[in-house]
C-alpha cells in the first residue's frame, strides 16, 4: 500500500468535503457563504456584522436584520431570487436589493447548481481512489485520475462563474451604496482550495506508479 496512493485519497477526501461544504453552504451551513450584503448601504464585514446583512449561497440566502431574531434563511432549492427576500425583509426590500443585485434571478443562479456536479464528480474520484488503495486492479486508480481531474476541470469553471457572478453583484451593490456594502465570502476560498487538491491528485498517482515501476526495474533479479 503505497503512501501516494494514502495521499491521493486523503486528498480527494479533502476535497469532497470541501465541495460539499460549499454546495450545502446558507441555507445549511450558515457560517459558509459567497457574498454577504450590507442592507443598510454600510461597509460589509466578514466577521463582528452589527448592521442588517444578507448572505448569498448556492441553494438560497440567509438574512440577519440584527433585530434578535437571527438568521432567517429562504428554503433551499436550485436557482433563486432576491426578489423572494421580501418576506423575510419586514415585507420591503431595500433599494440596495431592488436596483443593484437584481442580476442575482433564477435563471443566472441556476448555474450554481454546478457545484453540486463537481461535488458529485469528486465523490466517484473518492470511491475509485479508494478501490485503488484498497488493491484493487489498476483501472480503479486510473479512473480515481480521469475523475480526479475531471472534477478538478469542473471546479476550475465553477470558480471562475463564482468570481464573475458574485463580483458583478459586488460591483452593482457597491455601486448602489457608495461604499463597500458587498463583500466576498470564504465560499470562493474554499472552492480554490478544493479545486488545487483535485488538480494535485492525478500527480500524485502518477509519481507513485512512476516510482513503483522504476523499483521493479531496479530490483529486477539477474538470470
Amino acid at each position: 500500500m503505497g503512501c501516494d496512493k494514502i495521499l491521493g485519497v486523503a486528498s480527494i477526501a479533502a476535497a469532497a468535503v470541501l465541495l460539499a461544504l460549499v454546495a450545502f453552504d446558507v441555507p445549511y451551513f450558515k457560517s459558509i457563504y459567497f457574498l454577504r450584503i450590507d442592507l443598510a448601504g454600510a461597509a460589509a464585514s466578514t466577521s463582528n456584522q452589527t448592521t442588517p446583512f444578507v448572505d448569498l449561497g448556492v441553494l438560497g440566502y440567509c438574512t440577519d436584520l440584527q433585530n434578535g431574531l437571527g438568521l432567517q434563511c429562504s428554503p433551499a432549492k436550485i436557482g433563486y431570487s432576491l426578489s423572494d427576500a421580501s418576506k423575510y425583509i419586514n415585507g420591503t426590500l431595500p433599494s440596495i436589493l431592488t436596483e443593484g443585485v437584481n442580476v442575482a434571478a433564477a435563471a443566472l443562479t441556476k448555474a450554481l447548481v454546478l457545484h453540486i456536479v463537481a461535488l458529485a464528480i469528486a465523490l466517484g474520484a473518492l470511491a475509485f481512489a479508494i478501490l485503488a488503495l484498497l488493491g484493487i486492479p489498476f483501472i480503479a486508480e486510473c479512473c480515481a485520475d480521469c475523475f480526479s481531474g475531471f472534477a478538478g476541470a469542473t471546479g476550475f469553471v465553477v470558480f471562475v462563474f463564482d468570481l464573475a457572478f458574485f463580483y458583478i453583484i459586488k460591483k452593482r451593490v457597491d455601486d448602489e451604496a457608495g461604499s463597500n456594502s458587498a463583500v466576498m465570502g470564504n465560499a470562493i476560498y474554499l472552492t480554490l482550495v478544493a479545486m488545487l487538491l483535485l488538480f494535485i491528485t492525478p500527480i500524485m498517482f502518477l509519481i507513485g506508479r512512476c516510482c513503483g515501476c522504476a523499483g521493479k526495474v531496479a530490483y529486477k533479479p539477474l538470470r
